[in-house]
């Protein structure tokens, strides 16, 4: 491993800070330098100072310092002030009658380059201010437009909680915010409460979310079940103080609240009627009894008698007037072919009657009462 001095500067407020080398040289924090970068040399302040592995800067590299800045540097650096280009833009958006706003600018080393912040509600067409800003200043000239939170940086201000706005003072870089953090909270959703000065949320609802998210989960949820183990006082959860980790519980019965810290409650597993234990009992019941139907399944399949009535013998004797339909379809069931011949009312005591075949199923054998009664009837 290689350890290098690396210090850290910013070109501006609260802005950004960039890593570059010190070399030999003997930097303290406030220091003006004069490095190099991609726009070509620039005035920065040292804002760290550090110790680190060289392996880190390996895959961007890490630019040197070219030297700290001079009495003759900072003389060319006041040839062309912020200051002045920003009321010389302010001064040329009014003769032109532009809708926006001139908040920041930033010179490069040596007065070559200007770069403006603006705002606007809209689109501006600002071809002809580049041209009058131009030839004005004698320098190039980049109007960048940026958003409220920008704004707010660029401009500074106070913020609801009487100090200066962390984005101009020490926020280097924006960080989503949502209205889920002031939820997670308990603050009041409140535009007045929770915007800040540009109009958007709080910067600062961001601090304390995770300290808040890991004390909310040794909170109940609204509605469990708990038990206060000083006085045995047995209700619901109506709600959870994050902070100060308590919570406020309902005896029910029109009986008071009960407020308690977490330590000093328990929580109940289920309800008084079905507990936890009673519950494991009545399953394994239940799996018992579906097991038992499993094993006795085939006993009550063999004591079954449905095929005792059938006349095997009959059966066997007729397969061979059934054998050609067999020979078409195996799948079919065998009915033997009997001819029986029909009944007539005049002779029904006749030696004639119909010869009744032994291997009739149940359902035809179901029938011979109903025939007898009908023929007896038209005698």
């Amino acid at each position: 491993m290689e350890y290098v001095n690396v210090v850290g500067v910013q070109f501006r407020r609260a802005g950004r800070i960039y890593d570059f080398s010190t070399e030999e040289l003997n930097l303290h924090v406030g220091d003006d330098v004069v490095v190099e970068t991609d726009r070509g040399p620039s005035l920065a302040k040292v804002a760290i100072v550090r110790y680190k592995d060289m392996n880190d800067y390996k895959e961007h590299g890490l630019k040197k310092i070219l030297r700290s800045a001079t009495d003759r540097d900072m003389e060319e650096a006041m040839k062309l002030t912020p200051e002045f280009v920003v009321n010389y833009a302010r001064k040329t958006v009014d003769e032109l009658e532009l809708k926006m706003s001139v908040l920041q600018s930033e010179v490069q080393f040596g007065g070559n380059k200007a770069i403006i912040f603006f705002t606007a509600p809209g689109r501006v067409d600002f071809r002809q201010l580049v041209k009058d800003l131009a030839s004005g200043l004698k320098a190039r000239v980049e109007l960048k437009q940026v958003g409220a939170r920008d704004e707010a940086k660029l401009v500074g201000g106070v913020g609801i909680c009487g100090r200066e706005f962390c984005c101009s003072s020490f926020l280097r870089e924006f960080v989503p915010v949502s209205i889920k953090m002031a939820k997670n909270q308990n603050l009041a959703l409140n535009p007045t409460k929770v915007s800040g000065g540009c109009g958007r949320l709080l910067c600062c609802l961001t601090y304390e979310n995770d300290i808040y998210t890991e004390l909310r989960k040794e909170l109940p949820k609204k509605g469990t079940n708990v038990r206060i183990l000083e006085t045995g006082v047995e209700g619901k959860v109506l709600k959870g103080d994050a902070l100060n980790q308590k919570i406020l519980v309902d005896p029910g019965n029109g009986e008071r609240w009960v407020e308690c810290f977490l330590k000093d409650m328990e929580i109940l597993d289920g309800s008084k009627a079905t507990p936890k234990s009673s519950t494991s009992n009545d399953t394994d019941a239940q799996a018992s009894q579906v097991a038992a139907k499993a094993t006795t399944k085939p006993t009550t399949a063999i004591d079954d008698d449905w095929g005792d009535d059938i006349d095997m013998d009959g059966l066997i004797e007729t397969m061979p007037a059934s054998k050609s339909a067999a020979q078409q379809n195996p799948n079919d069931k065998v009915t033997p072919k009997t001819e029986t011949a029909k009944a007539s009312p005049h002779d029904s005591g006749s030696s004639d009657k119909p010869v009744k075949s032994k291997n009739k199923s149940r359902n035809r054998n179901r029938n011979k009462p109903a025939q007898k009664t009908k023929s007896t009837k038209k005698e």
